[in-house]
């Protein structure tokens, strides 16, 4: 696993990627174990014109009864701005599942949604033997040049953020409601870019809506507008002008 990780790393920094801490509240390995598992490794990107966001990619690799090494893509938007301001905000204003999600993830996507999304588990690489390793990265790093890239171009910039937080989760079960979290997270975002008629033409929309995510309620979302109006008293303002 260690040497996986090590030349994912190499490989991973070429496209402007740095390792770092593990970014959600799982860790970088299975605690408590001298032989872990489970490890995951986490490497970030800044992105300009997004103050405070980070791309990132996270490899997990997990070991299989066999002996194989199984490695799973991840990409995600993640921002600990986003983090904060959640954390000031009453639970009954976040979606209900608010607790098990990562507190600063905005967006995600598993590798195989991008390829196998009636069955993700396909995007798994398998290293069986150290020989393996060399052609396992260079399938991985096929993600990341590929659909991996061409998704965190899409989420690059506030405007498409403000457009996908009307949209289902890729690869979500729910694809007829958008995702409550990232929405939430983009009202956050566009707020503190000074994207105030923006948010208050979203919020008018999902407020309008005549249903939700399983996760979000009409009084969730009441909830919210109210909760985001002391915090941005200028949305506050706009809203009842």
């Amino acid at each position: 696993m260690k040497s996986t990780i090590a030349k994912l790393g190499e490989a991973l920094a070429v496209e402007g990627f740095t390792q770092c801490e593990a970014l959600d509240r799982h860790g970088e390995a299975q605690p408590g174990k001298r032989y872990p598992r489970w490890r995951h490794a986490w490497f970030a990107a800044d992105i300009d014109g997004l103050l405070g966001v980070r791309q990132a990619v996270m490899a997990s690799l997990t070991l299989d009864r066999d002996g194989c090494i199984g490695l799973f893509g991840w990409a995600y938007l993640m921002s600990d701005v986003v983090r904060q301001i959640r954390a000031e905000l009453p639970i009954d204003a976040l979606e209900s599942a608010a607790g098990s999600l990562e507190p600063s993830r905005i967006d995600f996507v598993s590798f195989g949604d991008f390829r196998y999304p009636q069955n993700v588990s396909r995007a798994k690489i398998w290293v069986a033997v150290e020989a393996d390793i060399d052609t396992s990265v260079a399938e991985f790093m096929d993600y990341v040049r590929g659909e991996v890239r061409d998704w965190f171009g899409q989420v690059s910039t506030i405007n498409d953020l403000l457009t996908r937080a009307r949209e289902p989760a890729l690869g979500a079960i729910d694809q007829l409601n958008p995702a409550p979290e990232r929405l939430r997270d983009v009202v956050i975002l566009a707020l503190l870019a000074g994207r105030v008629q923006d948010v208050v033409s979203l919020m008018d929309w999902y407020r309008g809506r005549d249903q939700f995510h399983d996760w979000d309620s009409a009084e969730r979302v009441a909830a919210f507008d109210a909760a985001i109006g002391v915090r941005f008293p200028e949305y506050a303002a706009t809203r009842s002008a």
